[in-house]
C-alpha cells in the first residue's frame, strides 16, 4: 500500500511544517552540545579522566551516526511522522531517565538514548526540506536549518551551564525532557508525510558493523595519548569493521547506507569540506568549555555565557551565508570562509596561553563567522551535485558523515588535552596552568585542519566558478 500526502513545493503544507522541522533540529542540537560545558565537573564527581567524560559525548554522536544511517529506510517504510515520533520518544526517554541517573554508566545509557533523536532528525530534516522547498529557496532554507542548530548550539551550554551550577546535573535533563514534549505536541498538530512509503527492509547485521567500528574507531582516538597500544590497536579494528561495512553495502540487497552519492566526485569532495568544518566548530564547542573552567577557574554558567557570542555569530552568518550563495555561488565565498576561520583559530592560539580571555572569545568569535560562511554552502552545493532521486541517500551520508566528523574532533582533542593535563600535573604544574598549555597544544591540531581544509576549498570552489550561481 502506497500512502502519499502531499506538501507541494512552497505550498501551504510545506510553510506550515517548516518551524516543526526548524524544531526537531533546535532539539537535536541542544541534546547533543548539552554536556559539553559538564565535562569537568563530572569528571571530577565521578573520578574519572576528562577523554572518559568525554563518551558522554563521543557516545552520543556515534549512536547517532548509526541512527542516521537508519534514517532513510524509516522514512520510506514508515513515513515522515512515525520517524518523527520515534526521535521525540527517545528524547523524552533518554532525558527523563537521566534526571534520575546515579551513576556514570546509567548516565552514560541514558545519552545513548537520547542520541537516537539526532541520529534521524538532522538527516530526515534535510531531506523534508529539500523535498518542500522551492529551488529558489532551498539555499535559504537550508541555511535556516544550519543557523537554527547554530542556535541550538550557542543556547545549550548558557541554558545548561546554568542548571548546573545552581540546581546539579539531574536537573540538566528537565529542559530537553520539556523541548520533547513541546515538539509531540506541535508535530501532531502540523507534521504530515511526505513522499510515497517503499516496502523496503533493513540490514542489522550493517546496524552491528557501523556502531561496533565507529565506536573502536572514537574510542582509539580518543584514548591515543593514554594507551598507544591499545589505541592502535582499537584503531585497526574500527578501521576494519568500517571497511567490512562499507563492503557490504555495495553487496547486500538492501543496504542500509546507499552509498552511490559518493561516487559523485563533486559531492564527495564538497561533504569533506563540510567535514573539516563541523570537526572545526564541534571541537571548539566542546574544547572552550574546558579552558575557561579549567584555565581561568570560570563557573559552568559563566563559560557558557562566553560561548554565547561566538555560536551565535555563527548561527547568523550561516543565514547570511545560505543567502548568499543563493545569490553569488560557492566562489569566492568559501576560500574566504576558511581564511577567516585560519585567522580566528590563530589568534585564539596566540591569546590563549596568557588567559586573555576577551581576546580569545573575540577571535573565537571570528573562527565561528567563518564557519558560518563554510559549513551549509558546501552542504547545498554537495547535495545541488546530486540527481533529485539520490537526495535522500546524499542527505543520510551527509549527516552520517557530519555525525562522525563531530565525533572525531572532540574525541581526538580531548584525548590530547586530557593526556596533556595529567602529565603537566603530575610534573607539578598548576592545574590552570596546564589547562592553559594543553588548550593551546590541541589548538594546533585544529589548526592544521583548517589549512587543510582551506587548500582544498579553493581548489573544489575554483572548479566550480561560474557553475553554480543560482
Amino acid at each position: 500500500m502506497r500512502n502519499r500526502v502531499k506538501a507541494t513545493a512552497g505550498g501551504s503544507g510545506g510553510r506550515s511544517m517548516l518551524p516543526v522541522l526548524l524544531g526537531c533540529s533546535f532539539a537535536a542540537s541542544f541534546s547533543q552540545s548539552m554536556m559539553n560545558i559538564a565535562l569537568p565537573e563530572l569528571a571530577h564527581e565521578f573520578s574519572v579522566t576528562l577523554s572518559m567524560a568525554n563518551w558522554l559525548v563521543v557516545g552520543y554522536q556515534v549512536v547517532a551516526a548509526t541512527a542516521v544511517t537508519l534514517a532513510a529506510f524509516l522514512l520510506k517504510r514508515f513515513g515522515l511522522r512515525t520517524v518523527f515520533f520515534v526521535g521525540v520518544s527517545a528524547l523524552a526517554a533518554g532525558s527523563g531517565l537521566a534526571v534520575f541517573a546515579p551513576s556514570f554508566p546509567i548516565l552514560f545509557c541514558c545519552r545513548l538514548v537520547q542520541a537516537i533523536c539526532s541520529g534521524l532528525f538532522y538527516p530526515v530534516v534535510t531531506s523534508a526540506i529539500m523535498t518542500v522547498s522551492p529551488k529558489g529557496r532551498l539555499g535559504t532554507n537550508l541555511a535556516m536549518n544550519s543557523g537554527v542548530i547554530a542556535l541550538g548550539l550557542a543556547v545549550s551550554p548558557v541554558v545548561s551551564g546554568l542548571v548546573l551550577t545552581y540546581f546539579g546535573r539531574h536537573a540538566m535533563f528537565v529542559v530537553p525532557l520539556c523541548l520533547a514534549i513541546a515538539l509531540f505536541a506541535i508535530g501532531c498538530a502540523l507534521l504530515r508525510n511526505i513522499g510515497a512509503r517503499e516496502q523496503v527492509s533493513a540490514d542489522p547485521l550493517s546496524v552491528a558493523l557501523s556502531l561496533v567500528g565507529l565506536g573502536a574507531l572514537m574510542y582509539g582516538l580518543s584514548e591515543f595519548t593514554h594507551d598507544l597500544v591499545f589505541s592502535i590497536a582499537a584503531l585497526a579494528g574500527g578501521i576494519t569493521v568500517l571497511a567490512v561495512f562499507v563492503r557490504r553495502q555495495f553487496t547486500a540487497k538492501a543496504p542500509l547506507l546507499n552509498l552511490r552519492p559518493l561516487g559523485h566526485p563533486r559531492f564527495a569532495l564538497g561533504l569533506t569540506l563540510v567535514m573539516v568544518g563541523t570537526m572545526i566548530s564541534f571541537s571548539l564547542s566542546v574544547l572552550l568549555p574546558l579552558y575557561f573552567e579549567g584555565a581561568v577557574a570560570y563557573s559552568a554558567f559563566f563559560a557558557g555565557l562566553l560561548m554565547l557570542g561566538p555560536v551565535v555569530a555563527n548561527a547568523v552568518c550561516s543565514v547570511a551565508g545560505g543567502k548568499l550563495f543563493d545569490r553569488r555561488g560557492i566562489w569566492p565565498m568559501l576560500p574566504l570562509g576558511f581564511a577567516v576561520v585560519l585567522a580566528g583559530l590563530l589568534g585564539v592560539f596566540s591569546f590563549s596561553k596568557d588567559l586573555l580571555v576577551v581576546a580569545v572569545v573575540a577571535l573565537c568569535a571570528v573562527a565561528y563567522v567563518g564557519l558560518g560562511f563554510v559549513v551549509s554552502p558546501s552542504k547545498t552545493t554537495a547535495l545541488d551535485q546530486l540527481p533529485a532521486d539520490l537526495y535522500p541517500y546524499g542527505a543520510s551520508i551527509n549527516s552520517t558523515f557530519t555525525q562522525i566528523a563531530s565525533a572525531i574532533g572532540p574525541s581526538l582533542f580531548v584525548g590530547v588535552l586530557s593526556s596533556d593535563v595529567l602529565r603537566d600535573t603530575a610534573a607539578g604544574l598548576a592545574k590552570a596552568d596546564a589547562y592553559a598549555a594543553a588548550f593551546s597544544h590541541t589548538l594546533t591540531l585544529a589548526i592544521g585542519i583548517a589549512l587543510a581544509g582551506l587548500v582544498l576549498a579553493f581548489l573544489y570552489a575554483r572548479s566550480l566558478r561560474g557553475k553554480d550561481k543560482r
